[in-house]
């Protein structure tokens, strides 16, 4: 009797991931093309409709990633949830003796409907238990995962910009000889020297100005000639990408992981699912709060330094504050 129960409630749970991959396939989508959706892998996808939890990394990640399927395909992501907290399956248990031994002196009949329902009524009770205490259990973590796990049209990605560095045109000074001027300048008044930036060559001299005496005025004398300075070239000075003197943190990754970055402000600044053999560059206003799944795989680097995650680490998932 219980290995019949065993073997309808296996067939139940298997008929329940199928549903997944048939809602799917009657929106006419690929796995690659929900890949490219959600930011899963194909992989990933195939072990979700094949209910084997066990090939994802993690299970505060898998849980994340069945919701969003769910939520994807407009199912009730509770149902899945809830199948995959035992093993990832629905498992029935074992019936006590004595709900499934008749009693004692009189035979069940074969035609007796009260002997003909009572497998069935078991398996209806045994399936309550094991719902009832998967919903418990999954509604003790929902209020942790809401804030680390968003629905994919929730998540905020920082653009990466690239910015090539602008080389200013070299300012070439005409060939034309400057004439020889005669003018009348009173002997207070001396040519001025404008100093040049750090990249030109030399100071150059400006053609004389007459400009208002700060002091009191001095004797007037015997004008003087004024040449004219010719302008000379200035050397080009490439100036590089503008970074805004924020901090910055490099992530390595050496395997599949989630992360999730808040700045100062508690806003999302980056929060994404990150493939093997990636590099994400992230800036803003410290400190920061990561949240890191499969840390095991991933290196940080803060302000240049590397981070050592290990001790930081509680069942795949690193939480760090960077000042």
């Amino acid at each position: 009797m219980s290995e019949q129960i065993q073997e309808a409630a296996q067939t139940a749970a298997e008929s329940l991931w199928t549903q997944l991959r048939a809602a799917r396939e009657a929106r006419g989508l690929s796995l690659g093309q929900v890949s490219d959706q959600l930011k899963l892998t194909v992989r990933q996808l195939e072990a979700i409709e094949r209910g084997d939890l066990s090939a994802l990394p993690g299970s505060t990640f898998a849980r994340g990633f069945v919701r969003n399927y769910a939520r994807f395909l407009g199912l009730d992501a509770e149902i899945f949830l809830r199948a995959g907290e035992t093993n990832e399956a629905p498992v029935v248990a074992e019936l006590p003796e004595q709900m499934i031994t008749p009693s004692l002196g009189r035979m069940p009949s074969p035609g007796n409907p009260r002997y003909s329902a009572l497998p069935i009524a078991a398996l209806v009770l045994v399936l309550a238990v094991v719902l009832g205490a998967g919903w418990h259990y999954g509604w003790l973590e929902a209020r942790e995962e809401t804030a680390l796990l968003k629905a994919p049209q929730e998540e905020v990605f920082v653009p990466v910009v690239e910015v090539s560095p602008v080389v200013s045109e070299p300012l070439v000074a005409s060939s034309v000889p400057a004439p020889q001027l005669e003018a009348s300048v009173p002997v207070s008044v001396v040519a001025a020297v404008v100093p040049m930036a750090q990249s030109a060559p030399q100071p150059v001299m400006l053609p004389a100005q007459s400009v208002p005496p700060a002091t009191p005025p001095a004797v007037q004398s015997a004008p003087v000639r004024v040449t004219p300075s010719v302008p000379v070239a200035i050397a080009p000075t490439a100036s590089g990408p503008a970074v805004g003197g924020l901090p910055r943190m490099t992530l390595s990754f050496e395997g599949d992981s989630w992360v999730e970055v808040r700045d100062a402000s508690g806003q999302i600044v980056f929060s994404r699912l990150n493939q093997a053999g990636g590099v994400q560059e992230v800036q803003g206003q410290a400190p920061f709060d990561l949240v890191i799944g499969n840390a095991g795989k991933v290196k940080l680097s803060w302000k240049g330094r590397p981070v050592d995650l290990a001790p930081l680490i509680r069942g795949d998932v690193a939480r760090v504050k960077l000042q």
